[in-house]
């Protein structure tokens, strides 16, 4: 019996111990290092976090939450590009101060809405999931077709293509509130901001 409860103690010690761990985890203790840098256990401790899907002003976006975001902004623009929704979703998504494919400020919505114009029946396909990269950040390559405004013709525009040769990705930055802060397509391997 003696035995019994030096191990469940032995047991429940190392348990507040964990918890007390995660209790205490703060994003900003994150290095902006790849995570294949940062020890085992404090990967056990991140992997924690993250898959408690967080939902408050104080931590990170869970990434499921981010791949949801991404995918919704993508639908949105589809939705924008084949006339069954306007642009209004896309701007409901971002934050005050976006920075959308270098469009900012007063600009946002004009430059947008022109582009969207210029570029009939815009349609987005991803050619792989988002991925999350980095702490509110997430990144997909895609294809986009369109109508020429001269011809008629569709357009294709791949992001990784061998022949050309182009390796870039659509990259999403959220805030805490899950709003767009930066939306760029950028090289695949391009450094986090």
């Amino acid at each position: 019996p003696m035995h019994v409860n030096i191990t469940t103690l032995s047991i429940m010690s190392a348990l507040l111990l964990s918890f007390r761990t995660v209790i205490s985890f703060h994003p900003s203790r994150i290095p902006h290092a790849p995570f294949s840098k940062i020890n085992a256990s404090s990967t056990l401790v991140a992997r924690l976090y993250f898959s408690a899907g967080n939902k408050d002003n104080d931590g990170l976006l869970a990434s499921e939450k981010l791949i949801d975001l991404a995918k919704d902004f993508i639908n949105k623009k589809n939705a924008a590009g084949s006339g069954d929704a306007t642009l209004d979703g896309v701007f409901d998504m971002c934050s005050p101060s976006v920075d959308l494919y270098g469009l900012k400020g007063d600009d946002v919505r004009p430059g947008f809405t022109s582009f969207f114009a210029s570029h009939q029946g815009l349609y987005h396909e991803l050619i792989e999931e988002p991925r999350v990269v980095g702490p509110g950040i997430v990144q997909y390559p895609f294809i986009k077709k369109w109508k020429s405004d001269d011809d008629g013709q569709e357009k294709l525009w791949k992001s990784i293509d061998t022949e050309k040769p182009r390796n870039k990705v659509e990259r999403l930055d959220f805030d805490l509130k899950g709003r767009l802060k930066k939306v760029a397509v950028v090289e695949a391997g391009a450094p986090l901001e």
